[in-house]
């Protein structure tokens, strides 16, 4: 990959440089051919006008050499035979001369023409001579340039050398970058392959600043998921084996004491199935719970939609409101008609129900239960608040772990529950994007408020 990676690199380079020196060079050559042109034409311009006032076998003062230039003028009359050579006058007076440039001319149409080979430029231009409107001739410009062909010639090798420098150098700056990328993607790679292969999770340090930063940072947020992940399936067998253990291990010791004691009365063996089906009962409702927790914690998108949480609380205080009977636990409720939030139905049951169940179960015989419910600013806020036993501050930081139970005395003695619910309501919270707090109440008990971001009745929502 790395070889593919330099000598993709190596062609570009090559191409690009080639390109822009090819393209230099041109510009070069066609700047000098535009140069001799508008030179020899003014030249021959000049020498027109002279010969149109002077005549046509008026002798040029035409310098021979000048500069390393060799330029020869020759002067036609209308027949095409030279008058004037400055090149050899003596011996070419009087012939024909039948090249392009002089024929061009003798129709009245300037001429010009430029060559450039390895060794030499040759530029040629012809302009008619005219004397009172009529063509008496024409005057030729040939010029053969040798120090500025040296001049160019230098120039295209600088070039070449310079073309040739530059992509020697970028051929070692690919290679020296290739390598370090490739260190780097060598390093991700094997980060990645000892994760996949199930060895210990290794971030990969960030020790720089460039295109890889966002991939090496993508892949380290994936690792702390993963993680995280992990450590939650850890959590989640060892919290659910220690909480089914003491069910399982209470259903087989009644089952041992039925099935080992001789002559077991049925109303004996009526008491050990009833505490066999409520044993039972514990293990699926906490199953259940854990189950939930687990969808939670697997962060599966749920569809959100506008709800009225102010039709829940009330379906759910109807709902509790025999359980609060059986405990004379009285429930007041201060509730506002228009608080509407972005949710799903389930999980706001569960944060309402559970607090509610909570306010009742903990609360003390012949107390009082406040359900408040109303907006604030941008949020819809839910309070409970009860008479009963209350939370030590010292507890506070750890119910919304799960399986934390305040008094564990309590387990099994009809309040108790499994230390799921609280958990279940604060990932809840946090999956609607609000916040969970407790503090005393005012009257003794416990305060849970609940801040939901409020949602207005047009207000459309996206997942």
């Amino acid at each position: 990959m790395s070889f593919r990676i330099v000598l993709l690199c190596c062609v570009s380079a090559f191409v690009l440089i080639l390109l822009s020196g090819t393209f230099i060079i041109t510009r070069i050559e066609n700047s000098t051919e535009a140069v001799k042109h508008a030179e020899l034409t003014a030249a021959a311009s000049e020498y027109s006008a002279s010969l149109s006032v002077n005549g046509i076998k008026y002798r040029l003062n035409v310098p021979q050499n000048f500069s390393g230039t060799n330029r020869r003028v020759i002067v036609t009359d209308k027949n095409l035979h030279i008058v004037f050579d400055s090149y050899d006058i003596e011996n070419n007076e009087g012939k024909n001369i039948f090249l392009s440039p002089a024929i061009s001319a003798i129709y009245g149409d300037e001429y010009f023409d430029f060559k450039s080979s390895n060794l030499i430029m040759e530029s040629s231009v012809a302009s008619p001579v005219i004397s009172d409107g009529e063509i008496i001739g024409t005057v030729c410009i040939f010029e053969t340039d040798l120090s500025l062909k040296h001049v160019f010639n230098a120039f295209k090798t600088a070039v070449v050398t310079i073309d040739i420098l530059i992509i020697i150098v970028l051929i070692l700056l690919a290679i020296a970058i290739v390598s370090v990328l490739m260190v780097r993607i060598s390093r991700i790679l094997n980060s990645v392959r000892k994760t996949q292969e199930g060895e210990v999770i290794e971030k990969i340090p960030v020790n720089y600043h460039d295109e890889m930063t966002p991939i090496i940072t993508e892949i380290n947020d994936i690792y702390e998921r993963l993680e995280y992940t992990q450590q939650m399936r850890q959590v989640f067998v060892s919290d659910a084996s220690h909480e089914l253990r003491t069910p399982l291990a209470a259903i087989r010791l009644l089952c041992e004491s039925i099935t080992q004691t001789e002559n077991v009365d049925a109303e004996t063996t009526r008491e050990f199935m009833e505490d066999i089906i409520l044993e039972v009962d514990r293990m699926s409702h906490t199953a259940e719970k854990l189950l939930v927790l687990s969808r939670l914690d697997s962060g599966s998108r749920t569809v959100f939609a506008p709800i009225s949480l102010s039709d829940v609380v009330h379906k759910l205080i109807t709902a509790f409101e025999p359980i609060a009977e059986a405990k004379s636990v009285t429930i007041e409720s201060y509730i506002e008609d228009d608080c509407i939030i972005s949710g799903d139905t389930e999980g706001t049951n569960q944060i309402v129900g559970n607090l509610i169940d909570n306010a009742i179960k903990y609360n003390n015989i012949g107390g009082t239960l406040r359900i408040y419910l109303f907006t604030k600013k941008d949020n819809c806020v839910f309070i409970t608040d009860d008479t009963g036993i209350g939370i030590a501050p010292e507890f506070r930081e750890h119910i919304f772990e799960r399986f934390y139970r305040v008094d564990k005395s309590r387990e099994h003695d009809g309040r108790g529950g499994s230390g799921l619910g609280l958990a279940i309501v604060k990932r809840n919270v946090e999956a609607l994007g609000g916040t969970i707090s407790v503090s005393d109440s005012v009257s003794g008990g416990t305060r849970f408020t609940v801040v939901f971001p409020s949602l207005t009745a047009d207000e459309e929502v996206y997942d």
